[in-house]
């Protein structure tokens, strides 16, 4: 048999003594003396768990132990394949069970749980508890009520293996274990007390309360608690329970007096409410802290505008770079600042217009063309007014229509009532009508920088839009003169003529061209210009496409 399946200590009831191999076994003269003591039945050597008688047997060194006897039923010694270190172990653990101190905490044990009501059936140490061909015999045993409770007293330092094969036992058979740690510290680092206090989410610890006259339990349990601080702390709490204290757990079969594992998920869930009340508080401080930075700079730069409308400065590059270095929530305080709010019911932005005077032209255009202001250009005046009627009426303000043309530019929508106002600033009917065009094809374009280009080839556009209105506008040509019409556009407009011959092809002028051309004068420029062959421009190629997609051409066709 392997030297781990030997039994360390045999319990001898002639004597009533423990017998420890190691001192029995320590000479050949002392092991065969106890072998020929055994053969002679001056012995009876039993297991110290199970109660089954031991034989003395050797080995082929000459080498004793002690020994169930064959087909012994199961005993834990013999089947747990045990290492030395737990062999050991289990030999201190049976000396402890012979020691005075052993005794005397099951048989008070016994005896306050005799004076206790609801509790019968008390046995110590004389009883074996059976699950099929397994059996463990407590030091304690007793029924309370409709349960069973066993009680396992510790002295000396157990192994994981054997806390769990008492601790499973006991839960198969629904029976309430309750380990009684005499010599237990929570704050020790043996193995033995962390393994017993991991065993369960419990981490309740019990020893006998010897100073109480009734049954009572001195409980060691895990106290979770909030600081002043908000800081999730544990501390360690004895106190002296009855039995009637106990809880009992139906799955697990465990006893305790504080759920900490419970208790736990109680002051988490707790302590992560005052967290995130702690999150909030400080999110609504750095809000706060935050909304008092931005203000003063909104401050800063409404007083800089104050300062450049006052004085009439055209030099606004420094409040511009004051607004590009604001971040969104920033430029979101400015822009709801009481200096950009109605002023008695007036938009803003009909007020300035309508106080301007001479030399407020860089303030105006600033106001218009700044990208970080949020400012409504189409919104009306408290009397219903546009703002080109507002400017319009202000005879202190210069350069309209350049005003005009930003405005456009930025977004604003030119109004039935405006172009009555526009007729008025441009007299030309020639000009007004090719204007107003202008203005009209910009309220359907989205970029500012196209609308520039619909502005700087303003002739251009002109020729498109006369051959799809078949109506010549912007030109001071007569309705039918479309030969001196085209003549001056495949001159004029050399470079970009590819684009002006596909736009008469597709609106149908150019068979009025090749009918009304009798004299053959356009078809001499044309077929000038086929034999030049001049390069053609690109650069309009953006704002005719986004214009007339029907015309769309790549840079490839040009």
């Amino acid at each position: 048999m392997p030297f781990q399946r030997s039994i360390k200590v045999a319990f001898d009831k002639t004597s009533g003594e423990i017998l420890e191999a190691d001192d029995v076994f320590d000479t050949a003269k002392n092991s065969f003396e106890l072998r020929k003591r055994y053969h002679m039945d001056e012995v009876e050597l039993y297991c110290c768990e199970c109660d089954q008688k031991l034989n003395v047997s050797n080995s082929k060194y000459d080498r004793l132990h002690f020994k169930h006897q064959p087909n012994a039923p199961y005993c834990y010694l013999k089947e747990a394949n045990l290492s030395q270190e737990e062999t050991d172990q289990m030999a201190q653990l049976y000396r402890g069970k012979e020691s005075a101190r052993h005794k005397t905490l099951k048989n008070k044990i016994a005896e306050k749980l005799s004076n206790i009501g609801g509790v019968h059936s008390i046995c110590v140490d004389d009883t074996f508890i059976y699950d099929e061909n397994e059996k463990r015999r407590p030091d304690a045993y007793c029924k309370y009520l409709d349960k069973e409770l066993v009680f396992e007293i510790q002295l000396s330092d157990l192994s994981l293996r054997y806390i769990y094969d008492r601790h499973d036992f006991y839960q198969r058979k629904g029976i309430f274990l309750i380990w009684i740690l005499d010599d237990f510290d929570v704050h020790g680092q043996r193995q033995m007390e962390r393994d017993i206090k991991y065993l369960t989410d419990f981490q309740n610890f019990f020893k006998l309360d010897e100073d109480s006259e009734p049954f009572r339990l001195l409980c060691t349990y895990k106290y979770p608690f909030l600081t002043d601080d908000n800081k999730l702390l544990s501390k360690w709490i004895e106190k002296s329970v009855s039995l009637q204290q106990l809880k009992f757990s139906i799955g697990s079969c465990q006893v305790y007096y504080y759920d900490y594992g419970e208790k736990l998920k109680v002051r988490e869930k707790e302590h992560a409410k005052l967290l995130e009340k702690e999150r909030q508080e400080e999110i609504k401080n750095q809000e706060l802290r935050r909304k008092i930075v931005a203000e003063e700079k909104a401050t800063s730069i409404i007083e800089n505008l104050r300062f450049l409308w006052k004085n009439k400065s055209y030099n606004f590059s420094s409040i511009e770079e004051q607004m590009e270095n604001l971040d969104e929530f920033e430029l979101s305080i400015l822009n709801e600042s009481d200096a950009f709010k109605p002023n008695d019911g007036q938009p803003r932005i009909h007020h300035w217009f309508s106080i301007a005077k001479k030399g407020h032209m860089g303030f105006l255009e600033h106001m218009i063309d700044s990208s970080y202001l949020e400012i409504d250009l189409n919104e009306k005046s408290k009397d219903n007014k546009t703002l080109l009627t507002t400017i319009f009426e202000n005879n202190a303000i210069e350069h309209k229509m350049w005003l005009l043309r930003k405005l456009v530019r930025k977004g604003y929508m030119l109004k039935k009532e405006d172009e009555t106002i526009l007729a008025q600033i441009e007299t030309d009917i020639i000009e007004y009508e090719s204007t107003l065009l202008m203005f009209r094809l910009a309220n359907v374009l989205n970029s500012s920088y196209i609308i520039d280009e619909l502005f700087e080839h303003k002739p251009l556009i002109c020729i498109i839009e006369s051959a799809k209105r078949d109506e010549i506008i912007g030109y001071r040509y007569q309705k039918n003169q479309w030969i001196a019409f085209a003549n001056n556009a495949i001159h004029s407009y050399a470079d970009y003529w590819s684009y002006i011959e596909k736009a008469f092809k597709s609106y149908g002028i150019w068979e009025k061209l090749m009918l009304l051309d009798k004299k053959k004068t356009f078809q001499k420029k044309l077929a000038k210009f086929h034999a030049t062959n001049p390069k053609q421009k690109i650069d309009c190629i953006p704002l005719l496409n986004a214009l007339y997609p029907e015309l769309k051409k790549e840079e490839s066709e040009w």
